[in-house]
């Protein structure tokens, strides 16, 4: 059949002009599942020499380096749960059971913010303690906003003065970590 010019132009127009209406009424609803909860690990951790004596250069020697490799945990909409694991290098005592200190910065929406994990020694406890379990951190929870997050940490807010002449840790590098927030 063949169909003047005008009605098949009418025709196109009222099927646009419902497919438009009808897409004017769908309502957005919001997506019911949780979001999933991701641990993402510094990708550079903490970097420290282990309890230096004050006493000649044993603060240098290799062996003695510690690390702490904080972690960032993201599920709920634009907040970080940042946490700490210190290394198995970190000396079996709680000399170096020091604070960690995380400085962030939303690179999405500018926002910046600070926050420190407490250590935690395990002094006195009941029973025998392995060597793994002489530190614990104390995890932070702050609000970053949905976002890329880069976040630095590093223990110099924690070291001894240099003049001390007790067991003054002696930072080598911050850490570093880069993730997304939801």
């Amino acid at each position: 059949m063949n169909c003047p010019p005008v009605f098949r132009t009418s025709v196109a127009l009222s099927v646009a002009a419902v497919a438009l209406s009808l897409l004017s009424f769908t309502e957005a609803t919001a997506d019911p599942r949780p979001i999933p909860e991701t641990t993402t690990m510094f990708q550079v951790p903490v970097g420290f020499v282990s309890a230096c004596s004050g006493v000649g250069f044993r603060c240098w020697v290799p062996y003695l380096l510690a690390t702490v490799t904080p972690s960032a945990t993201t599920g709920a909409s634009g907040t970080v749960t940042f946490a700490a694991q210190p290394s198995p290098t970190i000396s079996t005592t709680t000399l170096d059971c020091i604070d960690v200190a995380v400085n962030w910065r939303n690179l999405t929406t500018g926002a910046v913010g600070a926050t420190v994990l407490r250590a935690v020694p395990q002094i006195g406890l009941s029973g025998p303690i392995v060597p793994e379990e002489w530190c614990r951190y104390t995890p932070a929870t702050v609000a970053t906003g949905s976002g890329t997050v880069a976040a630095t940490a590093d223990v110099s807010a924690s070291v001894h003065p240099p003049s001390s002449d007790l067991w003054p840790q002696v930072p080598v590098n911050a850490g570093l970590g880069i993730f997304q927030v939801p």
